[in-house]
């Protein structure tokens, strides 16, 4: 009887996927979820921000300081440095991006003679056009980021200003016996954001001047964009010192092979500090996850969001951890088996 059961039950779920596959095709419905969540996408990231602010917040509320006065001063600090970031970063990264796509097409990059060759094989077969429309799609998707922030950040502000805790009202609607396990993973997440945040930008930091001191060296003209590059592929996880490195090393060779041998051995050492001393002393009290479940969710993630979702894969899948974990203990999902099982034995 019990693989009778068994057999039932797997072709009720074969004959489900292939329906719910049809009507997904058929009538598009992919497109409505991916309208409703880019016109959802500000909110998600917005109580990213509020969870991610929200203890430094309270760390500087007292007596004296109201909790409205310091969500005032941190969103204009903040909104200063977005501006000031605009004016004197900005252009500049705009003004060089835009010299070395001159220079690419006009045939006026700085290379060793010996790779002139590779550079005419490249064109020829129009690899280096695709990188470049590679590098326009990039541009359009920070565009799409930078635009989803700005409006993330206004109601991150009015749901901190105002304290409206959006989930912890969705709470009250929740039986009163199961309150308590919602209120304590909402805090857990909101201390798993703030430990993880904090994290990645001393990482970021840390990082970003240790690959001065030997790029300086090295490339003293652009060392400061290859430290950043390097800084910021390094984020993601696993994979991201492979991203950044490996195209510095090839460029350095291409100008000077001395140059490319020092850069390998600097990416080298530098990696190994940072995954054997820096890393493990800053991630190992926020995020403990095992490197399989973390490659799947760098891919899932990387998929869904881009280079942004790729950098915040431990986060994103320690939330759905989380979450899992509350649906478990409310037993929702032992609800929902009990639920199709009996639907499907009537």
């Amino acid at each position: 009887m019990k693989r009778i059961d068994l057999a039932k039950k797997l072709i009720i779920y074969s004959i489900a996927i292939i329906l719910i596959y049809y009507v997904w095709t058929l009538f598009q419905i992919q497109k409505l979820f991916c309208y409703i969540f880019h016109l959802f996408f500000p909110l998600i990231i917005a109580l990213f921000f509020h969870f991610l602010l929200d203890p430094l917040i309270d760390y500087f509320t007292s007596e004296r300081l109201e909790r409205k006065v310091v969500v005032v001063h941190v969103y204009i600090s903040l909104s200063l440095f977005f501006v000031i970031a605009c004016y004197f970063i900005a252009p500049y990264i705009v003004n060089q991006c835009l010299s070395f796509y001159h220079q690419y097409c006009q045939g006026r990059l700085k290379l060793n003679p010996i790779f002139e060759t590779t550079i005419q094989f490249l064109k020829q077969y129009q690899v280096l056009d695709y990188l470049v429309e590679m590098l326009n799609g990039w541009t359009q998707s920070l565009i799409y980021w930078v635009t989803n922030i700005l409006l993330a950040m206004g109601i991150s502000f009015y749901l901190s200003y105002d304290n409206l805790h959006l989930i912890e009202k969705c709470i009250v609607f929740i039986p009163f016996r199961q309150q308590g396990l919602c209120m304590q993973t909402l805090k857990k997440l909101k201390l798993l954001t703030y430990q993880f945040m904090k994290s990645l930008v001393l990482d970021f930091i840390f990082f970003f001047f240790m690959c001065l001191i030997p790029f300086y060296f090295i490339d003293s003209t652009y060392f400061l964009w290859i430290s950043l590059f390097l800084t910021i592929t390094n984020l993601i996880p696993y994979i991201g010192p492979y991203i950044g490195g490996i195209p510095v090393i090839i460029y350095e060779y291409f100008i000077n092979p001395e140059l490319g041998y020092g850069a390998f051995i600097a990416v080298i050492v530098l990696q190994y500090l940072e995954s054997s001393y820096l890393q493990p002393y800053l991630f190992s009290k926020c995020i403990q996850l095992h490197p399989i479940a973390l490659f799947i969710a760098l891919t899932f993630f990387g998929d869904l969001f881009g280079l942004v979702g790729m950098i915040f894969s431990p986060l994103f899948l320690s939330y759905s951890l989380f979450i899992l974990q509350l649906f478990k203990d409310l037993h929702l999902i032992t609800k929902m088996k009990q639920l199709v099982f009996h639907q499907s034995s009537s």
